[in-house]
């Protein structure tokens, strides 16, 4: 199979093709009109944290195995761990005594900190429950008791409660705690989850009659104290069989899905489930589970087509990971194995469309794990963010893929309020891992705009080109960077050896993730002579890779020359924080921060030029007992850091300076700087009175002045920057001009101009009419020198007949031989065509 695809993508290759494929929509058609997109990816799954949700600021978390019933290794060897058991059994008096402490201190840190709680699991029970129970020997079988050896699993306590009575009062105590310690309306906006991958043994060593029951019995019990609670459970895929059947649980029955039974026994028992949660690994190297179009069908629908299915339920992946294996080849306890290559950014891409999709079905969150403070989402799942709010239009297809494997699929949407497109195309090939080279595709779409009206548009490609892991792997040498027998895909941080990991410690992707300038296209009419106009758009995309498209009506993306912000201490200016493990308020132009947990700190998450900074500077009010505090700043991805001291328990503001001058790393553009108080904090109070970043001598602001002649325009426009400060300016020409070059104090040819302001600066940006002839007019040739010329005497590597043109498109000078002379005419740009070539001259 693999050579016959190779052959047809080199038989393709020979020729010059238009795109087969067109995916549109129309944005004047209501019909096509779906909901806004949201973010589907904010939610991450903790077990049992004790200092804190540990998670980004944007991120929710839903909470597992909090009510104890968890293990410990002793020797190796797991036992009960009952320092988190809400609920002790007291031999003597013969009743269950419940301790709520080690919850609540836990619950605290979280709740009292900037972080959401969505979901709160009540799964492995405490062990107290266990009490009443009769363990037969491992190995043995009476179809009534369980065995020694499930008495402890890897997740801990697995076994039903023995006391059924005694567990429904228990949750029905701990419902009133909780809402006696957060408020009614706090606990009432959390869902809860009975049960985790219920169908696993190691989760649950009962039966489904058994869970069926502890459900209904745990339900019942919530709900009598919280009538409204968001109440769902978690279960494995419809047609999960454990082991192909080969083992049996304690009664000896085949451990397989509970779906149909508790869908069943719910309807007819008149209980209601609020959710429903599945659990998806995408084994990348697997073929089927890699078909992330197919989801809905085999995780979702067999549910829903039980005709008892409660049709207000929603449905979410509660377990999601894309990953190279469950296990690495050399276990190293930290489970499954990422794959980190532009695959994963597809199967994000493709799975959320699938969700989209298929929101009126109720799909409607995807957890994952991870999603640390320090942590980033992957670039899909960021491009995605970008459109979140956007209305969402369906997707037309038309027309076959050239290359069998390739499968294009596009998510359109467009603001509300205004005219603004956006359009993410992809090629997600999931019969075959392999890459191949770019197909042609077309986008299209209405829109209700006059014909004949200016758009502006940019674009931006993530691919394998574009992948940092694969960039780096580029380069390895012929000793090898991958641990032997690890998979080329996985996770850098655990597939490299020690050489590769120092490697990849510095490397940076000369190739990331960006948008090209942004250009111009007319709108044309539609072939139908209906109201409105149409944008068509001719691309390419590789395998496993996107292109996201920008379209917007006005350019009021253009940005100004602006010095950048260096001090924050306003109301407003605080706003631009986000934190992690502390309560905080802003009011009185102070950021107030109650520490909550470990490493708190408040975070500034933008990019930002440092060039011309030399230190950073602080005044606030420490009254923690803590007297070690952090600057920290992110660049490409890794962290640096400088220690400050300030005094202890202070009623007082003082300003404390870091000098980060002499740091190679504090140079160019960082991601993101947070201040970070240390872990030995414990809680306390600190208050920010401002926060400042010091020039360092000599740099001063400058004017920057641009001047556009003709149709297009420049980004960023005139405005102030400060001395080494770095501007990158575009020249987009409109449909049917073209971009001729840039005087003044800078003279360049190229579009994209980049300059370093050591003073006052004035360009000059010129746009001309396309000029009436060939195309090939344009196309630069490498058979002149030299070329700028600063003299205006040109020469050619062979003598031919040439014209000469200035930026109106007249023909200024003609001759024949390999001389061009132009000293005699002003600086500036000129077209040279010859009998057979052509290219631009630049006089300086």
């Amino acid at each position: 199979m693999k050579k016959s695809i190779t052959f047809i993508y080199c038989l393709f290759a020979f020729f010059t093709v238009n795109a087969q494929v067109t995916l549109s929509t129309d944005f004047t058609n209501s019909n096509k009109e779906k909901k806004a997109l949201s973010n589907i990816w904010t939610v991450a799954n903790r077990i049992s944290p004790t200092t804190g949700a540990g998670v980004r600021p944007d991120i929710d978390v839903n909470l597992i195995r909090m009510i104890g019933g968890i293990n410990k290794k002793v020797n190796g060897v797991n036992v009960p761990d009952l320092s988190f058991d809400t609920v002790a059994y007291d031999e003597a008096t013969g009743t269950y005594v419940y301790n709520w402490t080690p919850l609540i201190s836990r619950m605290n840190r979280i709740v009292n900190s900037n972080t959401k709680i969505y979901q709160l699991v009540l799964d492995q029970v405490p062990w107290a429950f266990q009490h009443g129970y009769t363990f037969i020997p491992e190995g043995t079988f009476d179809g009534v008791n369980f065995r020694e050896d499930e008495k402890v699993t890897i997740y801990g306590n697995s076994l039903p409660p023995f006391d059924k009575v005694a567990y429904f009062n228990y949750i029905k105590a701990l419902m009133q705690k909780l809402i006696d310690t957060y408020g009614i309306e706090t606990v009432a906006s959390w869902r809860l989850r009975i049960g985790s991958e219920i169908e696993t043994p190691d989760h649950w060593k009962g039966t489904e009659q058994d869970f069926i029951e502890h459900f209904a019995n745990t339900v019942k019990a919530v709900r009598e104290v919280l009538p409204n609670a968001i109440i769902g459970l978690h279960t494995r895929e419809p047609d999960f069989v454990f082991k192909n059947g080969t083992i049996k649980n304690y009664k000896g029955e085949t451990i397989k899905s509970f779906a149909n039974g508790l869908i069943n026994y719910c309807y007819d028992n008149n209980i209601t489930y609020n959710f429903w949660g599945i659990s998806d690994y995408i084994l990348i190297n697997n073929a089927t589970s890699r078909k992330v179009t197919e989801k809905y069908n085999t995780l979702f629908e067999p549910l829903k087509e039980n005709p008892k299915w409660n049709k207000n339920a929603t449905l979410d992946i509660m377990e999601y990971s894309v990953v190279t294996s469950m296990q690495p080849p050399v276990p190293d306890g930290k489970g499954t194995l990422s794959c980190v290559t532009s695959h994963t950014s597809l199967v994000n891409l493709g799975l959320a469309h699938v969700f989209y999709k298929n929101e009126e079905n109720g799909l409607e969150k995807i957890f994952r794990w991870g999603q640390r403070p320090e942590s980033s989402d992957p670039i899909a799942i960021e491009v995605l963010k970008s459109m979140e709010g956007k209305i969402r239009y369906e997707t037309d297809l038309s027309g076959e893929p050239l290359l069998f494997v390739n499968e294009f699929d596009a998510i359109f949407s467009k603001s509300e309020l205004k005219n603004e497109f956006d359009v993410l195309v992809y090629n997600y090939t999931p019969k075959t891992l392999n890459y191949f080279d770019a197909e042609a595709v077309t986008i299209s779409f209405k829109a209700d705009v006059p014909v004949g009206t200016t758009l502006y548009y940019q674009d931006a490609i993530y691919g394998k080109d574009q992948n940092a892991f694969q960039n780096f792997l580029e380069n390895e040498p012929a000793s090898g960077w991958v641990k032997s027998g690890w998979d080329r895909k996985a996770d850098p941080s655990r597939s490299l050896n020690e050489a590769g990991a120092a490697a990849w410690s510095t490397f940076v992707n000369p190739n990331p993730y960006k948008f090209n300038d942004w250009k111009s296209i007319t709108t044309t009419a539609p072939v139908d002579g209906t109201q409105g106009s149409v944008i068509t758009i001719k691309t390419d995309l590789p395998s496993f890779s996107f292109r996201k498209f920008e379209i917007r009506e006005n350019p009021d993306f253009i940005a100004t020359v602006s010095l950048p912000k260096i001090k924050w201490d306003t109301n407003e200016d605080f706003e631009e924080f986000s934190t992690s493990q502390m309560t905080t308020s802003i009011n009185n132009n102070l950021f107030n921060i109650t520490v909550t947990g470990s490493f708190p700190k408040m975070i500034r998450n933008q990019e930002m030029q440092v060039d011309f900074l030399s230190k950073f500077k602080i005044s606030l009010k420490n009254e923690t007992s803590s007297d070690i505090f952090w600057f920290v700043w992110y660049k490409n991805g890794v962290k640096n850091q400088k220690k400050f001291t300030a005094s202890v328990n202070d009623a007082t503001f003082k300003t404390y300076t870091v000098d980060l001058s002499s740091n190679a790393n504090w140079s160019g553009n960082i991601d993101s700087f947070n201040v970070e108080i240390a872990n030995k904090a414990g809680s306390g109070d600190v208050t920010v009175e401002s926060l400042e970043f010091l020039l360092k001598a000599g740099v001063a602001e400058h004017q920057i002045n641009v001047e556009i002649e003709g149709l297009g325009f420049v980004n960023p426009i005139s405005g102030k920057c400060y001395t080494g400060q770095t501007i990158t300016f575009s020249a987009t020409p409109n449909d049917g001009w073209n971009f001729q070059g840039w005087t003044g104090n800078v003279t360049s040819a190229d579009s994209s101009l980049v300059i370093t302001a050591n003073s006052d600066i004035n360009i000059k940006a010129t746009f001309s009419k396309t000029l009436s002839i060939n195309d090939e007019l344009f196309k630069e040739k490498l058979t002149v020198y030299p070329n700028p010329s600063k003299t205006g005497l040109f020469l050619l590597n062979e003598s031919l007949n040439w014209q000469v043109y200035n930026i109106s498109g007249s023909k200024i000078k003609e001759g024949k031989g390999s001389q061009i002379d132009l000293t005699k005419f002003n600086k500036g740009l000129y077209f040279l065509k010859t009998d057979t070539k052509s290219f631009k001259l630049l006089k300086l």
